[in-house]
């Protein structure tokens, strides 16, 4: 059967139409994140002393995030890093993960779900520079419900800084 040029004008503008309707969905599909991290109130910082930072970080409801030890070789973990200069980061404590049996899996995974708290001790140096306003970092995640995984993606972790004085 042939088409009229009517017909095929129409085929192309209904192609084109669930085109950009799918380019559009994975626009927005693109900006959606599984977690959050929670605004931190600002910490004061010492010359030459330490404290201790806790970040929050909220699972949307109906997902889980791999723990920062997956059950799985081929899982990405959880990982909190720091732009930390000119403060030392003495160390990184990621919560115990949550052991969940998912239909996919032959054995339960080691995941955080809900809320996440993920402590950071930091070292500041004797000569703190004076204008240092905030700590930066990246959270590197996984997140899956329990039908598919997403991509891997970051968010940033700002930590305001009160000022000493």
């Amino acid at each position: 059967m042939w088409m009229t040029s009517r017909s095929c004008s129409r085929v192309g503008a209904v192609t084109l139409l669930l085109a950009a309707l799918a380019a559009s969905a994975a626009a927005q599909f693109r900006g959606f994140q599984a977690a959050s991290v929670e605004p931190t109130p600002a910490i004061e910082l010492k010359p030459g002393e330490e404290t201790t930072v806790a970040l929050r970080i909220r699972v949307r409801r109906g997902y889980h995030i791999n723990s920062d030890t997956p059950s799985e070789d081929y899982m990405i973990p959880t990982q909190l890093r720091w732009e930390s200069a000119p403060l030392e980061v003495q160390s990184v404590e990621y919560p115990a993960g949550e052991f969940v049996q998912y239909e996919f899996s032959d054995k339960p995974l080691s995941v955080y779900s809900n809320t996440v708290v993920i402590k950071t001790r930091f070292k500041a140096p004797a000569s703190l520079p004076k204008d240092l306003r905030e700590i930066k970092g990246k959270l590197r995640y996984q997140a899956c419900n329990d039908k598919m995984c997403l991509a891997p993606t970051s968010l940033d972790a700002v930590v305001p800084l009160a000022p000493v004085g």
